[in-house]
């Protein structure tokens, strides 16, 4: 498994080993990307394509601005990264997805400690439940891997991850 840093000691993310790059990167890139979005809608029946193609891009330019405005510390990530569900709130290693109102984009990440997160994956919205879309449990079951990982290799704050990246090197 391989992690990278994406600012400082508070924001890392895993590499998707088959893409090489890391997950924050691909996700933008993918979101990005108009033919992947045209297939995407149509696979998954989305009757105006075009529509949902344009609502995705805006959609990502403010997960962007988000993103910015967290790495500039003008916001917490705890602002994004919200609970995936109330029995996560104030686990160790709690799952989270970042996530903004009226938007199906969502990015999985697991909060190593107080405004420092990993992140794992992402998908786009697509249905009431992460367990009702093939795209959204593949995160899930890719974050709980992750998280199991990360308890085995004893990571349970910011410096424990540090060493595990300094280990992983």
């Amino acid at each position: 498994m391989k992690i990278v840093r994406i600012f400082e000691d508070r924001l890392f993310s895993l590499v998707d080993e088959s893409e090489g790059s890391d997950e924050l990167s691909r996700l933008l890139n993918l979101w990005s990307n108009v033919a992947f979005l045209y297939e995407y809608a149509r696979s998954n029946g989305v009757a105006d394509v075009r529509s949902f193609t344009r609502g995705v891009l805006l959609h990502l330019e403010q997960i962007q601005d988000r993103i910015e405005r967290i790495r500039t510390k003008q916001e917490p990530m705890d602002y994004f990264f919200q609970p995936l569900s109330l029995i996560e709130h104030n686990r160790v290693l709690g799952l989270r997805k970042g996530k903004m109102t009226h938007n199906p984009l969502r990015i999985y990440g697991i909060k190593v400690d107080e405004d420092c997160f990993l992140i794992t994956g992402g998908a786009i919205k697509m249905s009431q439940t992460m367990q009702g879309h093939p795209d959204t449990m593949n995160e899930l079951l890719k974050m709980t891997r992750v998280r199991d990982f990360m308890i085995q290799e004893g990571v349970f704050d910011a410096s424990s991850l540090n060493d595990l990246l300094f280990e992983l090197l």
